[in-house]
């Protein structure tokens, strides 16, 4: 394990020598990676990136994954820095740390709910893993032997993990030649979740839902990081439960619409658990999901063709047309909980009666069919038209909240 000291000098090395690099690649990249000008410039701060990569690879006794990286820069170089990037080497030395330990990758990755700048733009960053104690009972009392989430605490990237909200990193988000069937891994970076809920999440909830008797709005940090652990854990774990686990039927519930009930499920069944089980911030984690579902998705500047957006969108929609725990309340909406725990109830298992369908194929087909009574067919290009159902959409269009810039004070 890394000292502080140790651990303080990798991040120096990465914003120092190797983030500046990498940032004026990015300038040259198209959208899937590939280097659209000044290729000589781009093939000489490729090879500097790798150069200066394997100090904070050794440090961390990760040889092979720089053997990997390396060779995937000079494949990408050797077949032309105008064709896409594929890391696949990489990504398959690459394994998530133990706890505690840190961790560094780099690669070609889109980043969920980043910047508005979409792509495979070279990304890395530094992290350590950090899986509280408070999860020990709740591990005991819920086991889960297939447990892939991995919670971070992130200490330095660049532009994609730095500025905006994506707080994730699956194998799927890397760019690779062989397309990803099995998640080995799936990281997140719960540590920059209070600023974006704090500066995000709650001001749209306290405009959109004053009435609402809100527990999560006095958090410090370390709880809320605490919380999003257990968060991320129930999550995972019920993406591991059913007659369609995650795992098995990763192409299945990679289709936008069947991923839109896959999501919507989980934490449906996460905010139901908490509540049955009284786990430790129960109350407060089930704010997070309504209310980062609810309002905060849903307003991504792509929203129309944004998956989490759809989630969300296709959630609010469902409890308007098929329940009573959403109401409009003079210029604002007013949210039952109560209500709404057993009208969530009733979604699950309506999801939980399409998955009865044996085959994938089947099954997506029917995924769409339902998502799409609430998400209608759009014209222009767009995944789905934003529902009318979804009756709070320009109140919450005009909230404004900050663009979110992360270092070391606000992680």
């Amino acid at each position: 394990m890394l000292t502080k000291n140790h651990t303080q000098s990798l991040v120096e090395l990465l914003n120092d020598k190797i983030v500046p690099a990498l940032y004026e690649i990015r300038k040259y990249q198209g959208p899937n990676g590939e280097v659209k000008r000044n290729y000589e410039t781009a093939r000489e701060l490729l090879l500097k990136v790798v150069t200066e990569t394997e100090t904070i690879y050794n440090s961390l006794n990760l040889p092979e994954v720089w053997n990997a990286l390396k060779n995937d820069v000079c494949d990408w170089i050797e077949r032309g820095l105008d064709q896409s990037p594929y890391f696949d080497q990489t990504l398959i030395a690459y394994s998530p740390p133990a706890n505690g330990e840190v961790t560094f990758f780099l690669g070609p990755i889109v980043t969920p709910n980043g910047p508005t700048k979409r792509g495979f733009y070279l990304e890395a960053f530094i992290a350590v893993r950090d899986e509280p104690e408070i999860m020990n009972s709740i591990e005991a009392d819920l086991p889960h032997p297939k447990n892939g989430c991995e919670s971070l605490k992130l200490l330095a990237g660049t532009q994609g993990f730095m500025e905006g909200k994506c707080i994730v990193f699956f194998p799927e988000n890397v760019k690779t030649k062989e397309k990803v069937t099995s998640q080995n891994f799936a990281i997140f970076f719960f540590n920059k979740f209070h600023s974006i809920y704090n500066d995000d999440t709650l001001k749209r909830a306290y405009s959109i839902f004053p009435d609402f008797n809100f527990k999560s709005h006095t958090m410090n940090r370390e709880d809320t990081y605490q919380a999003r652990v257990i968060w991320g854990y129930l999550h995972d774990y019920y993406h591991h439960c059913g007659n369609k686990p995650f795992d098995q039927h990763i192409q299945a519930k990679m289709n936008f619409f069947a991923g839109i009930l896959e999501e919507v499920k989980v934490d449906c069944q996460t905010v139901l658990t908490l509540h049955k089980r009284k786990y430790p911030f129960w109350e407060e984690i089930t704010e997070f999901v309504l209310f980062e579902r609810l309002l905060r998705y849903p307003i991504q500047h792509n929203a129309p063709r944004n998956f989490d957006s759809g989630t969300g969108f296709f959630l609010f929609s469902w409890l308007v047309a098929n329940g009573h725990s959403i109401s409009r309340k003079g210029d604002h909406a007013y949210l039952n909980l109560d209500i709404c725990l057993k009208e969530l109830d009733l979604l699950v298992k309506e999801i939980e009666e399409l998955e009865t369908v044996q085959s994938d194929s089947d099954y997506k087909e029917k995924a769409e069919h339902y998502v799409r009574k609430y998400l209608l067919p759009s014209e222009n290009g767009d995944k789905f038209t934003i529902p009318n159902k979804y009756f709070i959409n320009q109140q919450n269009k005009k909230i404004e909240v900050p663009y979110l810039l992360f270092d070391d004070h606000n992680l």
